[in-house]
């Protein structure tokens, strides 16, 4: 009975176990809160023979409640320093439990693994942890105390999340954190002294955010900074005083932002980047070693000593800049980028001083000229850039002093010619040339090219890609060809009219620019060629009709001798005694004397052939002068129409329409009286022309009765003798 007691004691007791445990299954699963046990199995590797570190890779570990319960396999070596990462997986937040489980683990990387928050004791047992990735997620917030626990937290990367509050408190006890990245996220406004605990922070991202603004106090207690990435935000101002205490500051990247101001003549950084921004005016430092400064609107530096000055590095391309004074007493820089500014002509002393130049671009600088001695002084030049300007020759003497370029563009001038046969001998250590988009003609650009190449200097177009594929080219460099102009402008049109055609809006006018200057460029050369083809046919016109004067001239020489040895022929005549050779004589005489008259006659008809020619000649000229008056007339009433039309924009409607008629019925009779001045013109004109015409007729018709006369007297002698 004793036993039997006993038995159902204990039975009855695993019932009451059973029904309980039961029960509380059933409640959770009402109240959705089921825990799900997950093992996570790690692909283990070791740091090495001579490193005791375990490398720990989790794959596909997929966590869809967050009240699953995580269990990790990775094996277990005391003391080992453990890496573990997460690949392929889905944590809702990071895994409290492997610092439960491993309390040396020295990092934790678990990027784009769909985290949404981070509870307040995850890393309370974390005190081993160095290096923790949490980028690539879905985190909102930045809660107070959320890495208590972390204290040997160097590195926390939470980038690319789509963080936009951070607490005042959420970086309490991380004093050993030396980068900390917040890129990518949406981040507006920071607490002034969120970063206040961080005082061994050396790198600090907060690139591609909102800012606007920045507290003046942000980086009081942060004077161990050495870079500051604050690019591709909103900021329109920083205050003068935010980085007063940061001493070694070499890094500060504002690259994409609004600012229209930046006061840092007293901060000590060496690299600066505040490249598309709106700044008008900039003040160096002798700290400063790089600015990069391009696509702003700065028209002025100041320094309070450009001499002092240490920079190396110097981009201000794409600004506003109209003069070199200030910058030419910059004695230590070696890089300049000046491309892109309204520099125009240089002076002999805008280089000068700047002996330790290496690399200068000059890219579209509105250079027209360059004289001798203006980089007489940069001898350690090894790239130099004057591509786009308006430079019509270049004369390679001018870069005598620069014995040691290396690199030569030329690009998008005017250049016809270049002494490319003294490129070897005056740099001897050229390695590459460009020379596209230029007025090259396709015979001396192949002789320039074959020579260069033989010399071992690459030469092609660096700078502009192949905008015109098809057409006349050597080795891809646009070049003329003079036998066949037409095809080059047919192809121009053809490009052209591609853009016309394309219904979407031109983004990039580089290339039409390009393809529009080269049209004018070809059209400018035929107009050359044409004058300089009418201003030989001149000459040759010219000289024309001074040889048929002279012709003329000697012919009625020639006529006046035929003349006196007729007139001596017959004061002999009586005194001949042989009636014969008298007879005979006298008939050769008469020939002679009709050929004379028909000479005579032909001079005479050559002669008014000739000033008919030379009135013409004028008259044609004439009404050349016309025409090239009355396109300038015509141009000159659309410049007059131009600059009026906008006087009237403020004219009562009713009254401009009165004065537009008024102006119409003054347009119509001024267009009558014209035509009828142009009416009486051409009818003297063609009277003028048909008296010569008259006159010329009448001289031909009584040349050739004479010549018919004196032909019937002379067969009538011969007939009678």
């Amino acid at each position: 009975k004793t036993c039997l007691s006993r038995f159902c004691t204990e039975l009855v007791v695993i019932m009451w176990f059973v029904l309980l445990r039961c029960t509380l299954l059933l409640a959770l699963a009402g109240t959705g809160t089921l825990v799900h046990a997950i093992t996570a199995i790690c692909s283990e590797g070791s740091g090495g023979y001579y490193d005791n570190t375990r490398n720990c890779t989790f794959r596909n570990v997929i966590v869809d409640e967050v009240a699953t319960d995580i269990s990790f396999s990775s094996g277990y070596r005391y003391n080992a320093p453990y890496h573990f990462r997460f690949v392929n997986s889905k944590l809702i937040e990071v895994p409290r439990k492997i610092f439960d489980s491993y309390s040396t683990v020295q990092l934790l990387g678990v990027a784009d693994c769909s985290i949404e928050s981070i509870s307040r004791y995850t890393f309370e047992k974390a005190s081993s942890l160095l290096l923790l990735n949490l980028s690539s997620n879905s985190l909102q917030e930045v809660k107070n105390y959320v890495f208590t626990g972390a204290s040997s937290l160097n590195h926390l990367d939470l980038s690319y999340n789509n963080i936009s509050v951070i607490e005042e408190k959420a970086f309490a006890n991380l004093y050993e954190l030396a980068s900390l990245f917040l890129a990518g996220n949406v981040l507006k406004a920071l607490e002034g002294a969120v970063f206040a605990p961080l005082t061994m922070l050396r790198k600090l991202s907060m690139a591609k955010n909102q800012l606007e603004i920045l507290p003046n106090e942000l980086f009081f207690h942060n004077t161990a900074l050495t870079m500051v990435f604050l690019q591709n935000n909103q900021l329109l101002t920083l205050d003068k005083d935010l980085f007063q205490n940061v001493v070694g500051l070499e890094y500060l990247w504002l690259k994409n932002n609004n600012l229209t101001s930046l006061e840092f003549s007293d901060l000590n950084v060496k690299i600066i980047g505040v490249t598309n921004n709106q700044l008008k005016k900039i003040k160096l430092n002798p700290s400063v070693q790089q600015l990069f400064a391009s696509n702003n609107s700065i028209s002025t530096i100041e320094a309070d000593d450009f001499v002092k000055l240490e920079i190396k590095s110097l981009d201000l391309a794409w600004n506003n800049l109209t003069s070199l004074d200030s910058i030419s007493q910059i004695t230590a820089v070696e890089i300049m980028d000046l491309s892109h500014n309204a520099l125009g002509p240089l002076k002999l002393t805008s280089f000068s001083k700047l002996t330790k130049l290496i690399d200068l671009n000059l890219e579209d600088t509105n250079i027209s000229n360059l004289q001798h001695g203006t980089f007489s002084q940069l001898s350690a030049l090894k790239r130099l850039d004057i591509s786009y300007n308006k430079l019509n020759r270049i004369d390679v003497d001018i870069f005598t002093s620069s014995h040691y370029l290396e690199e030569l563009f030329i690009d998008g001038n005017r250049l016809k010619e270049f002494n490319y046969q003294e490129i070897h001998k005056i740099f001897p250590k050229m390695k590459k040339v460009s020379i596209a988009d230029n007025n090259w003609n396709c015979t001396f650009l192949t002789k320039m090219i074959r020579s260069l190449n033989t010399e071992k200097i690459v030469v092609g177009g660096f700078k502009s890609e192949s905008l015109i594929a098809d057409k006349t080219n050597v080795k891809g460099i646009y070049c003329t060809d003079d036998t066949n102009p037409v095809s080059e402008w047919n192809s121009t049109l053809q490009h052209l009219d591609k853009y016309l055609n394309n219904s979407e809006p031109i983004i990039d006018t580089s290339e039409i620019k390009q393809i529009m200057q080269n049209a004018i460029d070809d059209i400018g050369k035929f107009n050359e060629q044409k004058m300089a083809l009418a201003n030989t046919s001149e000459k040759l016109e010219g000289e024309i009709m001074d040889l048929k004067r002279k012709l003329m001239s000697l012919e009625n020489d020639l006529i006046q001798v035929k003349q006196s040895i007729l007139d001596v022929k017959l004061a002999q005549l009586p005194n001949a005694t042989n009636e014969t050779y008298v007879s005979s004589d006298l008939k050769r005489m008469m020939v002679e004397l009709n050929d004379l008259t028909v000479a005579k006659f032909n001079l005479t008809s050559q002669m008014l052939e000739q000033k008919i020619y030379a009135q013409s000649f004028k008259i044609d000229k004439f009404m050349d002068k016309i025409n090239e008056n009355a396109d300038k007339l015509l141009m000159l009433s659309k410049r007059l129409d131009q600059t009026v039309n906008p006087a009237f924009a403020g004219y009562n409607p009713a009254t401009f329409q009165g004065l537009k008629a008024a102006d119409t019925s003054t347009a119509g009779s001024s267009n009558t009286l014209t035509v009828v001045i142009m009416g009486v013109l051409i009818v003297l004109l063609v009277a003028a022309l048909a008296i010569v015409y008259r006159r010329s007729r009448r001289v031909t018709l009584r040349g050739k009765s004479c010549y018919s006369t004196s032909n019937t007297l002379a067969t009538m002698m011969d007939n009678d003798i």
